[in-house]
């Protein structure tokens, strides 16, 4: 992935590296260089350069803005799960009833990503629609892994004999860690949107829209080929300066 990824955004830095070339080329003939088209004249192709460069830059920022939130929101669940074992010994350690941790253990195992089962005392009776969903592997999404911590918080606050003095495991740290969770996930949705308009832009700007800058790149080279001719100089020129649309994302 990490070389399917490498080579999509160096072929977006060839692509600007070639207009370059073919502005440059078409910059060196002066005044022999006077298309009608006004999207062809070298003021423009000045500003559609400027455009894909500006929105390459902003790429790169919210590629780096959306690491950074991803990076975070890792690191907090990596510690909800170690947060989720604690509370379980911490409700055994109160005297907890066996039904309250029984719904705590549920509740961990499914924030661990483990396999969902249920323990021979608390097996469903016959006919129970829930029996299906037995050993079936849960959702490790974010969005369900923080449900998952929520219930489990939600029944150690119901738990009277639950009052650890440790500030990260009471009931209220742990109330401030469900809402920072999902602080995070919202975060990181933003973040994970903005970063795909400025793509689809990017690819508007590149290689989709009606003057893209491949577009217009490849109109330009024609013109010089059918002003000049094909056996001229500025078009061997040309030769050198290649334009390729990548094929994924």
């Amino acid at each position: 992935m990490y070389n399917i990824l490498t080579t999509y955004v160096m072929s977006h830095v060839k692509t600007m590296q070639a207009f370059g070339q073919l502005k440059g080329i078409c910059t060196g003939l002066g005044g022999a260089y006077n298309p009608g088209q006004e999207n062809l004249q070298v003021k423009a192709l000045t500003t559609i350069q400027f455009n894909a460069q500006q929105v390459m830059d902003e790429v790169k920022v919210a590629k780096t803005v959306y690491d950074n939130i991803t990076n975070q929101r890792e690191l907090a669940f990596r510690e909800t799960r170690l947060l989720g074992s604690r509370i379980c010994f911490l409700l055994r350690a109160c005297g907890a009833h066996p039904l309250t941790l029984a719904d705590a253990y549920t509740s961990n195992r499914s924030l661990q990503g483990a396999r969902k089962y249920r323990s021979p005392a608390l097996r469903p009776v016959e006919g129970d629609d829930a029996t299906d969903s037995n050993r079936k592997r849960m959702s490790t999404d974010y969005a369900s892994k923080v449900q998952y911590f929520a219930q489990l918080v939600e029944t150690a606050a119901a738990e009277p004999n639950y009052n650890p003095t440790e500030r990260e495991l009471s009931v209220e740290g742990l109330e401030e860690k469900v809402l920072q969770l999902r602080s995070l996930n919202e975060l990181v949705m933003k973040a994970e949107q903005r970063l795909k308009q400025l793509r689809q832009q990017r690819r508007e700007i590149f290689y989709e829209g009606e003057h893209s800058l491949v577009n217009t790149a490849r109109a330009a080279k024609n013109y010089i080929r059918g002003v000049f001719g094909f056996a001229s100089v500025p078009s061997a020129e040309l030769m050198k300066v290649s334009f390729t649309k990548p094929v994924t994302r």
